[in-house]
């Protein structure tokens, strides 16, 4: 077996450091990974993680926005962002021989930020724009409110963007304070992949994080959600379509059973050969947009579905829709088709081991999530032991559609 080449340091501070070598690329793909996302924020302060995100970019002790901006862009690289439930995201994708600029301007980012307060207010105006824009697209309020509703009462149901009044209301200790709390050692893996050496990016983290708060003053877990909402409805008359998401609470990502419910989850709605695509929107033209969704979170996850169709045609949609998760929970699927989802899943993960983006981002998610890191060929047969009876099972357990949490965001109400 072909010994791997990815390679973790934990460092005397707390920062875990993961690589993958690709001496075959000229890019290295860098990314700050931070156990940090709307899952640990609290009412009041929902929507911090995001409003971070945002801030970082707007200026250090050493680079204002415009020199952050121009520091990879004017090599031919890039930078990128993200927050998420339980996670938020620094990335830098540039040539090899800029790897030392990439780990010195991404941990710019979260260890010398300034917070100035003008460009704290002018940032709170660009956020509360994004916020009404997403309330304008009626399929993202659909998944958002599916996570509320999945998830009611509790912090990963909360909205990453936050609410307007929580935007307008944070100031610039209340940054400071988060980040103190949640941007901790402990809780961040520096992770790179391509044309990198492990000994040279460990030396450049090392010399990167002087002074950062070894530990949390946070827990990295919080409690387990307990209850759901069964439906939800929101009237939009403005609207032509009817926007529709099914889901259901999953376990999280270091269960076994992750490798097939991932085969479920592609079978089901997962590209143009899917069932839903094939059997809602090829074969009757309903739903002008159907798809599933899978997300694995440290605890918990969800399966879902969403389908846009028109107004008039809920009930028969739905009808369809319906038909195709009993069938996947009482019908024995066909070996045929569970080895064709077999091969598209083969085919994704082989395919990501050509892209130092997509390789960095399984490393630093596998060690953050899990820490425990499976070889391609171990990771392929894990998926190639799956049986039907694997399948029918998980979808027995979450695709019970009496049981599925619905939202509907439609012109019209439905009983």
């Amino acid at each position: 077996m072909k010994k791997s080449s990815v390679r973790i340091s934990h460092l005397p501070s707390g920062i875990r450091v993961i690589s993958d070598s690709m001496p075959h690329v000229r890019s290295v793909a860098v990314g700050i990974w931070i156990r940090c996302g709307s899952a640990y924020e609290t009412a009041e302060t929902n929507g911090i993680s995001h409003f971070m995100e945002h801030m970082l970019f707007k200026g250090t002790r050493k680079r204002n926005a415009r020199e952050i901006a121009q520091s990879l862009e004017s090599v031919g690289g890039h930078l990128n962002a993200s927050t998420g439930k339980e996670l938020s995201i620094y990335t830098a994708v540039a040539l090899g021989e800029y790897l030392p600029l990439s780990v010195d301007v991404l941990s710019d980012l979260i260890t010398q930020p300034r917070f100035a307060r003008r460009e704290i207010e002018l940032e709170k105006n660009v956020i509360l724009s994004e916020i009404n824009h997403a309330r304008e697209d009626p399929e993202e309020m659909a998944i958002d409110y599916l996570y509320q509703n999945i998830f009611y009462n509790h912090s990963l149901g909360y909205f990453i963007y936050g609410t307007p009044e929580n935007v307008i209301r944070f100031s610039r200790q209340d940054l400071r304070r988060h980040l103190q709390h949640l941007y901790t050692n402990d809780r961040i893996v520096f992770a790179a992949a391509g044309q990198v050496q492990h000994a040279t990016f460990v030396d450049l983290v090392q010399r990167a994080f002087p002074g950062m708060p070894a530990v949390s003053s946070q827990p990295a877990e919080f409690p387990p959600p307990q209850q759901s909402r069964l439906h939800f409805q929101l009237q939009q008359p403005s609207l032509q379509q009817a926007h529709i998401s099914l889901g259901a609470r999953t376990f999280g990502y270091n269960d076994e059973r992750k490798y097939a419910l991932v085969l479920l989850e592609m079978l089901l709605g997962s590209g143009m050969s899917s069932r839903l695509f094939q059997n809602i929107r090829e074969k009757y033209g309903f739903a002008y947009s159907v798809y599933s969704f899978i997300d694995l979170m440290s605890s918990v996850g969800v399966l879902g579905c969403y389908m846009g169709c028109d107004a008039q045609k809920v009930d028969q949609s739905m009808e369809l829709l319906g038909k195709e998760l009993k069938k996947l929970s009482k019908q024995s699927i066909r070996t045929e088709e569970l080895e064709r989802v077999k091969s598209q899943a083969r085919g994704n993960i082989l395919l990501g081991l050509e892209s130092s983006g997509r390789r960095m981002h399984r490393i630093a998610e596998t060690e953050i999530q899990q820490g425990k890191h499976l070889s391609i060929t171990e990771l392929v047969h894990r998926v190639e032991k799956v049986t039907p009876g694997d399948l029918t099972e998980l979808a027995r357990e979450f695709l019970n559609e009496d049981k599925m949490i619905r939202v509907n965001i439609s012109p019209l109400l439905y009983s």
